[in-house]
């Protein structure tokens, strides 16, 4: 997200106080051009960022874990170019040139960074479906953003030096991230694939350059930028084959039957001998036309063979290609198949294979293109079992369907004696301490809502069995429903079954988790420790101390975090009476804030995702609010800095904004967990939540200059501020980065969403009071 953008404003709001002498003369109708580029900047940043995290996901089979080292990239790359790049351009006295020079590399970067992404394990020598790690992630995020946001950031700064009016740019820039992060959530990913928007926003962004230039003496550049203008609308007529070619490489040449990039995320369907595999966002979903036999007819037919009668079934995540089939077996009135993404439909139709295409003709089948959790939380039909195959919960999206309050709602939708059918990865001869902590909490966390759990051990995964009445596993029992039923399968059978459902294997599960069941961590919506857990358990396959670093984060409870942050608080409020000290109190409250912006939208993203689950829809309209937010305070201080600049006046401001964000993300947990509030509804608070975070550091920075002297008319020199502006710059960088890195690994494991929320507004709280016991500093002479 373009969370950068609020520390250049900072940033360019002291240069146009301090630095008017660098202003560049322009004509009236440059101005216009100018405004122009500026609105074109916000609307090219904030796609091109949405559209880059988009193609990095894919390659990193992406959580949100990877997505806080991506934001990270960005922002320090943003502030670098914002500060020191375009600093280096100060003694130009025409920054038309250097201005026009960053669009230029804007244009010719963003196309070429979609390449570097799809290419990039072919660099690395990183295999197909290999999980990269950490190290291997930040080259490839480095590599591709640092020179979009550089670009971005220096674009920025300069903006300032042509255009000697704060409010214009805070306008224009605010409204193009408004408009490009509308447009290309409704419109772009809808109609283009990904080189034709980057192209398009590359010539946009040249043909901005080349009405820039025409009157500048300058051929050379003017004649690059031309070219460069002609090459790229050239590509953009052959999208379609760049596409495909840049498609082969990311996919190791093997063949493309389908690919699709919808609000959703990205589907490709690839093509070997006769066989379909269907990827969404680079990892596998489905395999057509030869599912995994062992796993299709046990997920289905063991849970079924417990409940011949049933009549009405549910399924939940991933059911086309096997599992339908299998339930359509059974004497069934009704099957609804619950899918987020038209375009896995999509994808799937077209390839016409005769196994889904016998599942989605059934007139007993009925598809519900909706959010799987959203659907079963709303409707009012009843059903006789709910199958659930999403997954190991890698991702918030998977893990809102193994929390206690998804248990609730799902048992809410079950008639009398129905059975919630769930799985995780298992084994018959060996259970690491990372699966035995994820099958001990799910099985904790279904019995919160549940009064039975039938567990039925396997190799490569576990079937979990929940229901409000008791679970026959009887071998025996299920082999007589099946002669009865008259079932022709592949694999179950009675002889089958008596293996299958061994007591001995359900006695060494238990066995083996009972010291995990003890201490199991109920998994909840607000308090993840299932995502972790999954996560511990898919990266403990290629490293052992990422768990570990997990597990230990899980053991810190939030009253002591709380705890040793009043006693930080009340120890640096004891340090600045003592010393009789001023300044450091203004740079705490910079790197708080900061800190305390970019953790509450950490903390918002996570509660989106956990709540709706599909951040990635909806990613460019939350950058617009938090942007929104920014720009309206940073244009609020510019127009009342005198009125504002005083220590009561930025105390307040400390307490309120942040309470007023704190408050809006419990409205939203609120309202969503009591059906208070329409889905429409809980989006709009969430853009809330952005807008207030973006106003506190929108609002704060130029006061915090003018009360530290470096706007207050103090005489000091240029070359003076520059320096102030500078540690006042890098404080709110830091505690940014900060924000963006520690709320996902230790404060939301640790803690909790809610918690972390709390905690985070005590941190603003404190500083607050803190700020209001000050008294003004004496004027320097």
């Amino acid at each position: 997200m373009c969370f950068h953008c609020t520390t250049q404003i900072y940033f360019v709001k002291f240069l146009f106080k301090k630095c008017q002498r660098l202003c560049y003369p322009i004509t009236m109708p440059q101005k216009k051009l100018i405004l122009s580029a500026i609105l074109l900047k916000g609307f090219s940043a904030v796609i091109a960022q949405t559209l880059l995290i988009r193609e990095l996901l894919v390659i990193f089979y992406g959580n949100e874990l990877t997505f806080s080292v991506i934001l990270c990239i960005w922002l320090i790359s943003g502030a670098i170019g914002s500060g020191l790049l375009a600093g280096l351009f100060n003694k130009i006295k025409e920054p038309l040139r250097p201005f026009c020079l960053f669009q230029v590399l804007l244009a010719f970067w963003l196309p070429c960074a979609i390449i570097l992404i799809r290419t990039s394990k072919t660099f690395l020598s990183v295999s197909p479906g290999e999980v990269l790690n950490i190290a291997q992630i930040s080259i490839i995020a480095l590599a591709s953003l640092s020179i979009i946001a550089l670009s971005d950031g220096a674009l920025f700064t300069l903006g300032f030096r042509l255009i000697p009016s704060v409010a214009k740019i805070y306008l224009f820039e605010s409204l193009g991230v408004i408009i490009g992060g509308i447009i290309f959530t409704f419109v772009f990913l809808v109609l283009l694939n990904s080189f034709q928007i980057a192209l398009l926003i590359s010539c946009l962004n040249l043909l901005a350059c080349s009405l820039l230039l025409l009157k500048d003496k300058g051929r050379l550049f003017k004649i690059g930028s031309g070219l460069l203008f002609l090459i790229l609308l050239n590509l953009y007529a052959r999208s379609g084959q760049l596409q495909e070619i840049t498609l082969k490489e990311e996919w190791k040449n093997r063949p493309i039957a389908a690919y699709e990039n919808s609000r959703y995320g990205n589907i490709v369907a690839l093509k070997e001998k006769n066989q379909f595999t269907i990827f969404s966002n680079g990892l596998p979903n489905v395999s057509l036309p030869s599912p995994q036999a062992t796993f299709t007819e046990d997920f289905v037919h063991i849970p079924l063979l417990t409940k011949p009668s049933v009549k009405k079934v549910l399924f939940a995540g991933t059911a086309i290609g096997g599992l339908i089939r299998e339930a359509l077996k059974y004497p069934l009135e009704k099957i609804v198949y619950v899918e987020l993404d038209p375009a896995f439909i999509k994808i799937t139709r077209r390839l016409a294979d005769p196994l889904t295409t016998a599942e989605l003709q059934d007139k007993r089948v009925r598809i519900e293109l909706t959010d799987a959790r959203n659907y079963i939380k709303t409707t009012r039909e009843k059903f006789d079992v709910v199958f659930v195959n999403t997954g190991l919960p890698t991702s918030l999206s998977i893990n809102r369907y193994y929390t206690k309050e998804f248990y609730k709602e799902a048992r809410a939708t079950l008639n009398k004696g129905g059975i919630a059918v769930f799985s995780t990865w298992g084994s018959l001869s060996y259970l690491s301490i990372e699966a035995k902590k994820i099958n001990a909490s799910m099985l904790a966390t279904l019995l919160q809502e549940f009064k039975y759990c039938g567990v039925v051990p396997g190799d490569n995964f576990n079937l979990f069995i929940a229901s409000d009445e008791k679970i026959d596993l009887d071998p025996s029992a299920l082999s007589a429903n099946l002669r009865k039923l008259g079932l022709k399968t592949f694999l179950i059978n009675p002889e089958y079954l008596s293996l299958r459902l061994q007591e001995p294997y359900r006695g060494w599960f238990y066995d083996n988790i009972k010291g995990q069941l003890k201490s199991a961590a109920i998994n909840r919506d607000l308090r993840p420790t299932g995502l972790y857990e999954g996560l511990g358990l898919y990266y403990s396959q290629f490293s052992k101390k990422i768990p570990k670093i997990f597990s230990g984060f899980e053991k810190v409870r939030p009253g002591y975090v709380a705890l040793s942050l009043a006693f930080f608080l009340i120890i640096w409020r004891l340090f600045m009476i003592k010393n009789q000290i001023k300044l450091p109190a203004l740079d705490f409250t910079i790197l708080s804030s900061g800190f305390f912006a970019m953790a509450l939208q950490m903390a918002c993203l996570f509660l989106f995702q956990s709540l709706l689950g599909f951040l990635f829809a909806w990613l460019a309209i939350l950058t617009t609010s938090f942007m929104a937010g920014a720009s309206t305070g940073a244009f609020i201080a510019y127009k009342k800095l005198k009125i504002l600049s005083e220590y009561k006046k930025l105390g307040w401001i400390e307490i309120l904004l942040p309470l007023s964000s704190t408050l809006a993300l419990l409205a939203t947990a609120y309202f969503y967990s009591s059906g208070h509030a329409t889905q429409a509804n809980i989006k709009l608070l969430f853009s809330l939540i952005s807008v207030t975070s973006g106003l506190l550091v929108g609002i704060e920075m130029p006061i915090i200059f003018s009360l530290s002297g470096s706007t207050s008319g103090s005489g000091l020199p240029v070359s003076a501020s520059q320096r102030s502006a500078g540690k006042l710059y890098s404080l709110d960088l830091t505690g940014a980065c900060l924000g963006v890195l520690l709320t996902p690994i230790i404060l939301i494991p640790s803690c909790g969403i809610i918690p972390t929320a709390l905690i985070l507004c005590l941190l603003k709280l404190g500083n607050g009071w803190n700020i209001l016991l000050l008294t003004p500093m004496p004027q320097q002479g």
